[in-house]
């Protein structure tokens, strides 16, 4: 069930003719409040893996090993 409401004095509001049993767990997704940005993935500064990987070369096709297994 979807159902939209609005906070009230700290409570949330069902909007409509919408009754739920007591103690009944619901669970809120409420969207960021106008003018605030978001957050994504693009958000998360890169990290440096530095002198700790190695170039990759062929040794490290695993693919190609699983894929010469099948003939």
């Amino acid at each position: 069930m979807v159902v939209r409401g609005r906070v009230q004095n700290g409570v949330v509001v069902l909007a409509g003719d919408v009754h739920l049993p007591e103690g009944q767990e619901v669970t809120v997704l409420a969207p960021p409040p106008p003018g605030s940005k978001g957050h994504g993935l693009l958000d998360i500064p890169p990290v440096s893996l530095g002198a700790v990987a190695r170039p990759f070369t062929a040794d490290d096709d695993l693919l190609a090993e699983m894929l010469d297994d099948r003939s």
